[in-house]
């Protein structure tokens, strides 16, 4: 009886630490890593697909717009060729970049098209203010288009996502008129892309309030740096500047593991060639910044 009580008693404790161990464990994330292909947009689609598997990265966020990879207007014909191209490649358009600022037959048929390609998420274009009138009234205006964005995001079973963007009249710029904007919006027709650079530009003692503040909105997260001289806005590579790891511990701590980020590269200069390989060196050197940051 003692030594099958010892069995029993050794069971229970083997089974136990077993459950401690995995609660300490820390959680595998299943968070996409995109690259933002801003200033990729002239490289043929096999192309830019070879490269940017080089990096790691699970997808894009491509800009499909005036100037992108495609034109909105030639959506139909090509989106399906620049999926095929990065699928070759395992990779996927996890954000899709457009103008789209309010319900019209334009957007409707750009978001269909794309959700025809498996693309369910996209960002909004930008909305400002207009200082020579009231800005709640505007700020109301706003409101009613997001919502009916979101309505029309509900119906077709795709997801909107607003960017913060530093600007003295830029809707977003502070967070708190976009918070305002979006109550009542469930997260998974419309939320927030959180920008950390932007979000620090115009609150720098005041960021992580609003991050803490935006969370239940938070749908995706971008990543890029800058250094503020004066006034002056100065990109540059990740950790260098104003945005640093503590971005990424209140991320851990405040989002869902599996929110999305999206690397933005805007510090490199030149043209043609140079810049293209430039730019995709600056991406494999951020994103191993950001895995030390966030591990996978």
């Amino acid at each position: 009886m003692q030594r099958r009580h010892f069995l029993e008693l050794s069971t229970l404790a083997a089974a136990s630490a077993a459950i401690s161990t995995a609660q300490d464990s820390p959680a595998t994330t299943t968070r996409p890593r995109l690259v933002f292909t801003k200033f990729l947009e002239q490289v043929p689609f096999d192309q830019l697909a070879a490269k940017i598997a080089t990096l790691g990265a699970d997808g894009l966020e491509a800009p499909i717009r005036k100037g992108g990879h495609i034109e909105p207007a030639q959506a139909a014909d090509k989106l399906p060729e620049f999926v095929a191209a990065l699928a070759k490649e395992k990779l996927k358009v996890g954000i899709l970049t457009t103008d789209i600022v309010r319900v019209d037959k334009e957007s409707e048929t750009l978001l269909r098209t794309a959700l025809a390609q498996g693309i369910k998420h996209y960002r909004l274009g930008p909305y400002e203010y207009n200082f020579k009138k009231p800005i709640a009234p505007q700020l109301a205006e706003v409101r009613a288009k997001l919502k009916d964005l979101a309505a029309m995001n509900k119906e077709l079973g795709v997801q909107g996502q607003f960017q913060n963007h530093r600007g003295n009249n830029r809707v977003g710029s502070p967070l708190w008129d976009l918070i305002s904007a979006l109550e009542d919006i469930d997260p998974a027709q419309l939320g927030i892309a959180f920008d950390f650079a932007h979000a620090t530009v115009e609150g720098a003692n005041a960021w992580e309030l609003n991050l803490r503040r935006a969370a239940s909105h938070v749908v995706a997260i971008y990543f890029k740096d800058y250094k503020l001289e004066g006034r002056s806005w100065n990109p540059c590579p990740l950790g260098e500047g104003c945005v640093g790891p503590t971005s990424a511990a209140v991320v851990k701590e405040v989002l869902p593991a599996d929110t999305p980020f999206s690397l933005h590269i805007e510090y490199v200069g030149g043209s043609g060639e140079d810049r293209v390989a430039n730019t995709l060196e600056a991406m494999k050197q951020d994103l191993a910044t950001l895995d030390k940051w966030l591990p996978r």
